[in-house]
């Protein structure tokens, strides 16, 4: 299984290059043969707009066929997204550094033969699986019925998220407010971290990335002279904890939270220093902050 989910990570980004050319085309289809007609090398959005491509109403209607095609690939592109981020969970269970060390200790020692498991067995490997994990959650401080609440939680999480995913699809205005609610809700439902994130209270969430091993911060490798970041004192081997009142785990959970907000507002970062365990607040101009991590 460790061997299939890079070719599957790298089958999601060619994948997705090619959705994102294909949005492109909906919008540019076709200009290369028109720069050769009678449009003097503008492009058919440019002429939309100009006033070159006939009267407003056909110039409108132009542009809505345009964006009707770009609605459709966006859709297509969302199951793709779906069903890439399915495959790559079956691949990358939730293990404990000490589970994936006994199953490749395991793994390396002979054995007999062993018959297919019917499903009683199944049942109780599963069990024996929610078992240990309802065990670590308790382990890691949380009370034991907030841990149930954890797991009932975490084994729905699929289930909301293709419901969400599934009501985004037969929207057929992916311009209104319905499709802008689901859009946010299906961001929460990205990732069970990103939703227990909105789901438990901050001691809680602390417990549970403990748990769960997924605590840990964005570590700064570089800060860029003269900006934001270098302004109020960032250096190399700082930690970013949270933007804007969100967890920031990577890069690219900096950039989407930066990316929200618009901008001339002033924006709230807790930082760790390096060297200490204690946390601060600092404030920033909205936009990039000029780091790399």
């Amino acid at each position: 299984m460790q061997i299939k989910q890079p070719k599957l990570i790298a089958a999601a980004t060619v994948l997705l290059v090619l959705a994102a050319y294909g949005v492109n085309g909906a919008f540019f289809r076709n200009d290369a043969s028109e720069q050769a007609g009678n449009h003097n090398g503008k492009s058919r959005l440019t002429r939309l707009f100009s006033g070159d491509d006939g009267s407003l109403e056909e110039r409108i209607r132009k542009l809505e066929t345009s964006l009707n095609e770009a609605n459709q690939i966006q859709t297509q592109l969302l199951d793709l997204v779906d069903d890439l981020r399915q495959r790559l969970e079956q691949y990358t269970p939730e293990q404990t550094a000490e589970e994936v060390r006994t199953e490749m200790v395991n793994s390396a020692m002979p054995r007999q033969v062993e018959s297919i498991p019917d499903r009683s067995s199944r049942r109780d490997h599963y069990n024996r699986h929610r078992d240990s994990q309802l065990q670590r959650l308790v382990d890691a401080g949380i009370n034991p019925d907030r841990a149930e609440f954890i797991l009932e939680k975490q084994e729905r999480f699929q289930y909301e998220h293709t419901k969400l995913a599934y009501e985004y699809r037969h929207l057929k205005d992916k311009s209104s407010a319905e499709a802008e609610r689901l859009r946010e809700q299906l961001d929460t439902y990205s990732h069970p971290r990103k939703y227990f994130e909105h789901e438990l209270n901050e001691q809680e969430f602390e417990l549970y990335l403990e748990a769960t091993g997924g605590r840990q911060e964005m570590r700064i490798d570089r800060v860029v002279s003269e900006t934001p970041a270098a302004n109020v004192g960032l250096r190399a081997g700082d930690r970013i904890i949270s933007y804007n009142g969100e967890r920031v785990f990577h890069m690219g959970d900096l950039r989407t939270q930066v990316y929200r907000v618009a901008p001339g507002k002033t924006v709230a970062v807790e930082v760790q220093r390096e060297g200490s365990s204690s946390r601060e607040t600092i404030y920033v101009p909205s936009g990039p902050l000029g780091i790399q991590g």
